[in-house]
């Protein structure tokens, strides 16, 4: 201990922060790297989570859409429907609308509830 200079701990140090300048460089790089390779698969990920999301928003409009007029056909027929059947329709209707359903059904719905029927 007693033969260490100045001049070995300032190059002791030097070489440590440069050790360290070093590792902190290299892992900067890699994550750069593994950022670019991953880059494109993450946007392709994307596209298919947005374009499933839209087949499916549009498959459970569509099959909503029938359940809808099925249960308007049968009020217009004279078919009474139960509280529970009504309160369905109420929450398959409120569905609708929230996936952007709003063209016939909306017309019909209206007319109903304007007769007192559902």
């Amino acid at each position: 201990m007693e033969n260490i200079s100045l001049g070995q701990i300032a190059t002791a140090i030097t070489f440590i922060g440069i050790f360290i300048g070093a590792i902190t460089g290299l892992i900067t790089f890699i994550k750069k790297t593994i950022s670019k390779i991953f880059k494109p698969i993450d946007q392709k990920i994307e596209r298919i989570e947005v374009a499933s999301t839209q087949s499916r928003n549009n498959i459970e409009l569509e099959l909503i859409k029938m359940i809808l007029v099925n249960f308007i056909n049968d009020i217009e027929q004279g078919t009474t429907k139960t509280d529970i059947q009504k309160k369905n329709a109420y929450e398959l209707y409120d569905r609708y609308q929230v996936l952007g359903g709003n063209s016939y059904i909306h017309d019909c719905w209206e007319k109903l509830i304007k007769e007192g029927k559902i």
